[in-house]
């Protein structure tokens, strides 16, 4: 319980007027102030019986929601969706319950991420709420950034019926929600495997082979399939000549995404961990459309990693993983290397997200890949260049930065590595094409 303003100047007010009816041996003031000292006492020992209740689930429903630690006010929350892309919009729905028989004025604010704007509505009130009556705060946030994100606590502060006192609660109700990384539509990467897996159903990729599609007429060799042999281009030329299918097949793709803490060079909603995680979501959802394999490695701290599969549940485990990538710790990539290679089918596409910065390993890393003869192609978002637009950094430092990451990437193109320097606001499918070199 807490004084509000009024009844600390009641208080002070009754403690001059006590102290100066002493001082001047005047009854009336020494009653007055007594009178006063009573009806503040009064008050308080009255709102001390405003309490807030908390709902006791972290549900969507209204249905079956109960206060579970006090008796008289009762805050629930439902969103409007628990799983969004970045620029989404989650509305937002807070009740409030007055369960006595006793009208309370009530100020509420509900706690939103720090990241989160409100676009519509507001997550403060303060009201009159009537005995037994309910009422119901909206609003709207907008979520620009990917991550697991918490609505909650909500802050219930109540003044008694006089507005001497208030009683402040911080009500322990909370609700989760999932913000993925957008993507960008790509029409085509250029990266197909080299040694592409059979699988039914999957995409043509016009080479010849066991398929479904009509590629092409070529002559009959001793121990080609009978069945296979068109007899309409027989009667025309004279020749026996088979039909040979367009090849059904599956690519592996492998993305390998930089989350160390390095990865979150310059500002919060411009630096390369936001702009790879949004690259990877988008590779993942063409590659695995056309019917790829898609598996996903995160390091930071650790190295996390999805294995490899197909459809769309395959996506939203990738989006999931995505969503949560944190920048910290310094794994350097030929450790990733090392753990990975061994299980990745030979000649399989490896991409590469990551900013090139603070690694000395990653030219031998590389190289390893390359070795192996894996496709490698590496989309690097310069952390130079958000740290030079944010103006954190000043023009010769850039320079003499600048110079050394060209050094760099022209060593790695010179090991057969496709590799793209990603400046800032360049469309994904752009940055595949120059690292591919189309």
């Amino acid at each position: 319980m807490a004084w509000s303003r009024k009844s600390a100047m009641f208080a002070s007010l009754a403690l001059a007027m006590y102290l100066l009816g002493l001082t001047l041996r005047n009854q009336q003031l020494v009653s007055v102030a007594v009178v006063i000292f009573v009806f503040l006492t009064y008050a308080a020992l009255f709102s001390g019986h405003a309490d807030v209740a908390a709902s006791g689930k972290r549900s969507n429903e209204w249905d079956g929601e109960e206060g579970i630690a006090f008796s008289n006010i009762v805050a629930m929350r439902k969103l409007s969706s628990a799983r969004l892309f970045e620029d989404g919009e989650v509305k937002v729905t807070l009740r409030v319950q007055n369960k006595s028989s006793l009208s309370k004025i009530v100020e509420v604010r509900d706690r939103v991420p720090e990241v989160m704007r409100i676009k519509e509505g507001a997550n403060y009130i303060i009201m009159e709420l009537g005995p037994r009556r309910e009422t119901f705060i909206e609003y709207t946030i907008e979520t620009p950034l990917r991550g697991f994100y918490t609505i909650g606590p909500v802050s219930i502060r109540m003044q008694d019926t006089f507005g001497m006192f208030h009683k402040e609660k911080e009500v322990q109700i909370y609700d989760d929600f999932l913000v993925f990384p957008k993507m960008e539509d790509l029409k085509d990467t250029f990266v197909k495997s080299k040694v592409p897996k059979i699988f039914t159903g999957a995409v043509n990729i016009r080479q010849p082979g066991p398929g479904s599609e009509f590629y092409s007429l070529r002559e009959y060799f001793q121990g080609d399939e009978f069945r296979s042999i068109n007899w309409k281009a027989y009667a025309r030329s004279g020749k026996l000549m088979i039909n040979e299918r367009e090849r059904d097949a599956v690519s592996d793709i492998i993305l390998i995404v930089d989350s160390r803490s390095v990865a979150e060079t310059g500002p919060v909603s411009r630096n390369a961990l936001v702009y790879s995680t949004r690259a990877a979501a988008s590779l993942a959802k063409y590659f695995l459309s056309r019917r790829d394999s898609v598996g996903v490695v995160v390091y930071g701290d650790e190295i996390v990693s999805v294995d490899r599969d197909t459809g769309k549940k395959q996506l939203y485990v990738i989006l999931t993983k995505l969503a949560g990538a944190m920048a910290r710790g310094e794994v350097p990539l030929q450790v990733v290397v090392n753990r990975i290679l061994p299980h990745i089918n030979k000649g399989s596409p490896i991409i590469v997200l990551s900013n090139l910065e603070s690694d000395p390993t990653i030219v031998n890393a590389l190289r390893d890949m390359r070795a192996r003869n894996f496709d490698v192609t590496v989309l690097s978002p310069s952390s130079l260049e958000f740290e030079f637009d944010a103006r954190r950094l000043d023009s010769v430092g850039y320079e003499v930065l600048k110079t050394e990451r060209d050094v760099l990437i022209s060593e790695l193109r010179s090991m057969g590595v496709f590799i793209c320097d990603w400046e800032p606001d360049m469309l994904l499918s752009t940055a595949l094409a120059g690292a591919r070199g189309f």
